[in-house]
């Protein structure tokens, strides 16, 4: 840390001391852009709602599979035709 201040001044007066760059564009550099803004293809309206469209689907899909993720632990044991209330109507009309 002693020695900071007199770097610093060192390369201060280093940077004091270089030339200025220009203040113009590099020769062509204009001609660059242009050519640029020319060759870049515009979006049409169907693009956009395609790509949309696709993000759209890879979310679906992903929340299907987050889904069934945390469903399958509770699928091991149980059958898919098991009801969860088994023979309901039949008990409230016999309680009646």
């Amino acid at each position: 840390m002693k020695s900071f201040d007199k770097q610093w001044q060192v390369f201060a007066a280093q940077a004091r001391q270089a030339p200025r760059p220009g203040e113009s564009a590099p020769f062509g550099f204009a001609a660059r852009v242009a050519a640029r803004i020319t060759v870049r293809p515009q979006r049409s309206p169907e693009a956009v709602w395609e790509r949309l469209a696709l993000r759209l689907v890879w979310g679906a899909a992903t929340m299907l599979l987050v889904c069934a993720a945390l469903e399958a632990p509770h699928l091991r044991g149980a059958s898919l035709f098991d009801c969860g209330v088994e023979d309901s109507m039949t008990q409230v009309i016999w309680s009646l």
